[in-house]
């Protein structure tokens, strides 16, 4: 049925569109020009309202064509003296709206990954060991290392945690809504459910998706 609105045509975006994304790029060749970056690629977009410290932003590497939505916060609040970055976004990444990530020791989402809006990482927890202290006074946990790696996709609200040691998310895998990993997977892999567990594999042979069984016990 023709929408008589419009003519059956479709719509042009409103004008006022074109006002927050001169912003957004305005905004982007500031963060270039005047944070210290230790790489700061070309055609990178990130919205006014996501959060950077310039104080941090020399432990944060970001690679071409990045796109940082509304909200997103990129937070380093340990900084290392160690000259390696503490958080690489690579080049060709897309990360959503009101996402988090966290790094102390070292974060790598390597190229062409996209988050869903909501989507936090992070290689390292509060501490809460001493109970004759707030937990907002104890700092954080040593942690580990997060690598994901290519062309991955992170669901809406899913988590990546390393409380200890590396996790790697192997590269053309996909993390289902609200799924916590904690753990590696190899590539090729569908993620789902806390704790995260594999549910399918990508069969070289076939090319297929592949169901993993008795991922759930006693389902097949």
């Amino acid at each position: 049925m023709t929408d008589l609105r419009t003519n059956g045509r479709v719509p042009a975006d409103d004008p006022l569109m074109w006002v927050s994304r001169l912003r957004t790029k305005r905004h982007s060749i500031w963060l270039k020009l005047s944070y210290p970056f230790v790489d700061f690629g070309r055609t990178v977009s990130i919205h006014p309202s996501c959060e950077i410290r310039r104080s941090q932003s020399h432990k944060i590497r970001i690679g071409d064509f990045v796109l940082l939505d509304r909200e997103v916060w990129l937070n380093v609040p340990v900084v290392s003296l160690s000259s390696d970055p503490a958080l690489i976004i690579g080049s060709g990444t897309n990360i959503g709206r009101r996402s988090v990530i966290s790094a102390i020791n070292q974060i790598h989402i390597q190229e062409n990954v996209l988050f869903a809006p909501g989507v936090f990482v992070t290689d390292h927890n509060h501490e809460y060991t001493n109970p004759d202290l707030p937990i907002s006074e104890q700092g954080v946990t040593q942690g580990g290392t997060i690598v994901i790696e290519r062309n991955c996709w992170l669901g809406y609200g899913s988590m990546v945690l390393a409380g200890k040691g590396s996790v790697v998310i192997g590269q053309n895998s996909v993390v289902g809504a609200y799924s916590v990993v904690t753990e590696s997977c190899p590539a090729h892999s569908i993620l789902v459910g806390n704790p995260a567990r594999v549910v399918k594999r990508l069969d070289p042979a076939s090319g297929k998706w592949t169901r993993i069984l008795d991922v759930v016990p006693g389902r097949k």
